[in-house]
This record gives C-alpha cells, structure tokens and sequence, in this order.
C-alpha cells in the first residue's frame, strides 16, 4: 500500500526574525549606548527580511481574493 503524502503548509518566519532581531538590536544597542534607535532600526530590517522570506514562501497577511 502506498500512502499519500501530504503538502506541508508554508510557516511563517516573520515573527521568528522579529524576536532575533530585537535580541541582536538590544546586544548592539548597549555596546553602541544607544539602546532604542540601534533595536528599532535593527528590528525594522529583520521584520523586513523576514516579510520578503514569506513573500517568497507564498505566505499572506491580507485577505485572499
């Protein structure tokens, strides 16, 4: 007998680089002293990485029409 396989259904990373990027932006900002401008900007690129990787994967944050 063979069994059917199954499509796995894409996971998203957003969230997953959202968390990253604060830890790395939190360790850069104390070194640099500036704790909230080096965590934000640091944020905003992993969410933006982390976007484009979902994007690629076929992964949605609207309604699908």
């Amino acid at each position: 007998m063979s069994r059917k396989t199954r499509k796995n259904k894409p996971t998203s990373v957003l969230a997953m680089c959202a968390t990253v990027g604060f830890f790395i932006g939190v360790g850069l900002g104390a070194l640099m002293n500036n704790l909230l401008l080096v965590m934000f900007i640091v944020v905003a690129i992993s969410c933006a990485v982390g976007y484009q990787i979902d994007k690629k994967n076929g992964i949605t944050y609207g309604r699908r029409h």
